[in-house]
């Protein structure tokens, strides 16, 4: 028995056999399954240690912007700011954004509300990515500043100016000037300082009035295109007065030929008159230039003088229209080549041409006229025409009699009427039958004895 299980044992001792390929396989797997989850634990580690000391820079960064700003010894001077800044490798952007807070409790950027000014509110957001985490991060802090000394007194008031841009941002580096008016307003010591970053200035220790406030910057224009726009307020003891502006770069524009006059040259009358309108926003100008507030969506040029009682110059005011009517959006060019579409505007402010559709016709003086007369014919609405009150004459000098003549009016009725002077048509002589011919450019002229209707709604092909 014993002899057998010797045998036995050395068999097995001098066996050859190994493990089967197939086991070593799932062994490896088993070891790569481990060996991966403890790389991906190491890897974690690592990304939350790197994460925790930016998250934790980020921190020191923010605290370092606070206490500055907290060390700022005149808060009016604290405004908004962008910086980077880098710790290590990584790089940090640090913001820094600045509201009062009325002693009414309400908080805006220029401290623009019912109360006086108590404290400044300041917000540090210091953001920042990393290459194992494309995603932002970020860190907020915020603190209360207040001034060194009470802003406002009991007997003494302040004046918030805030200054705005086309877009609503800022408008920096604007002059502000306040000048007494009424009500027991004196003149200030000194002038208030130029807007800051968040577009604001302030007057303090104001006595109590009314006041004009004025603001100026080169180039810049209000939306009525006023150079320097000015508003008027009174304040209280221990009150506020504020008035926020929109104002920005305008931009100056040339008025060019009729945008549909397709190259040919159409005589325009003696002072026309080319509005530009924004809405409820109207400019109008009888001179060849302009300068206008650079609205974001542009502006409407019309050729002649828009009012609310007087629409016919707006193609789209004429009822039944068709799809042939024509538009007249604000188009700029360099030169006579636009430079988009219909209704571009430019983020520039160099000079620009703006061109208006018009009623483009041929007409002929009889006899020795060389003056041609064109007076709006109805001014109410009739046939579609919505007419334009009170009646507007216009008057074209040096004609040709001898041949016809290729004008440009604004769309309406017009009665046309031939002298040879000037003074002739208010004399009352010479007022003969003008011959017009219509169809000739672009648009739909009907013409009954001396009376031509330039219409927009229907346009021919040429």
């Amino acid at each position: 028995m014993i002899t057998t299980i010797a045998r036995r044992l050395q068999a097995a001792r001098d066996a050859e056999d190994g493990f089967s390929i197939i086991e070593v396989m799932v062994a490896m797997t088993i070891f790569a399954m481990f060996a991966a989850g403890v790389a991906m634990g190491i890897a974690s580690t690592l990304f939350l240690t790197q994460d925790n000391r930016s998250r934790e820079a980020a921190l020191n960064l923010a605290n370092q912007a606070l206490d500055a700003a907290r060390s700022t010894k005149d808060v009016f001077t604290l405004d908004d700011d962008l910086s980077t800044q880098s710790v290590g490798a990584q790089s940090y952007t640090i913001k820094r954004t600045t509201n009062w807070i009325n002693s009414d409790g309400t908080d805006n950027s220029c401290g623009a509300g019912s109360g006086v000014l108590a404290y400044k509110r300041v917000a540090i957001t210091v953001t920042w990515s990393s290459g194992a985490s494309p995603k932002q991060k970020s860190v907020v802090l915020d603190s209360l500043v207040s001034p060194s000394a009470a802003v406002s007194s009991a007997t003494a008031s302040t004046i918030v100016v805030g200054v705005t841009t086309a877009n609503g941002g800022p408008n920096e580096g604007v002059s502000v000037s306040i000048t007494p008016r009424s009500g027991g307003a004196t003149s200030l010591p000194a002038q208030p300082a130029a807007t800051d970053g968040n577009g604001c200035s302030y007057a303090l220790g104001v006595t109590p009035g009314t006041y004009r406030i004025t603001i100026t910057k080169s180039g810049n224009v209000d939306p009525d295109g006023a150079s320097a726009p000015y508003f008027d307020v009174t304040t209280s003891s221990g009150g506020i007065g504020n008035k926020t502006f929109t104002y920005d770069q305008g931009i100056s524009v040339s008025v060019g030929a009729p945008l549909n006059a397709n190259g040919k040259a159409a005589k325009f009358p003696t002072g026309l008159t080319t509005s530009f309108r924004n809405g409820s926003t109207v400019k109008t100008t009888t001179s060849t230039s302009a300068t206008l507030f650079p609205y974001t969506d542009g502006w409407t040029v019309l050729g002649g003088a828009y009012s609310p009682t007087c629409t016919d110059v707006d193609p789209s005011a004429w009822t039944t229209s068709s799809a042939n009517l024509v538009t007249s959006p604000f188009v700029f060019t360099d030169s006579n080549t636009a430079l988009g579409t219909p209704g571009f505007n430019p983020t520039s402010t160099s000079a620009a041409v703006a061109r208006a559709p018009m009623g483009i016709v041929d007409v002929k003086l009889g006899g020795l006229d060389t003056v041609l007369f064109a007076t709006v014919k109805n001014t109410s609405a009739a046939g579609g025409d919505p007419g334009c009150s009170p009646s507007t004459t216009y008057t074209f000098t040096g004609l040709n009699s001898a041949s016809p003549t290729t004008i440009a009016l604004p769309y309406g009725s017009w009665t046309l009427r031939g002298s040879t002077s000037i003074l002739g048509s208010i004399l009352g002589t010479n007022n003969q039958t003008v011959s017009a011919t219509p169809g000739v450019l672009n648009v739909n002229a009907s013409v009954n004895g001396n009376v031509v209707t330039l219409d927009p709604r229907t346009v021919p092909a040429s």
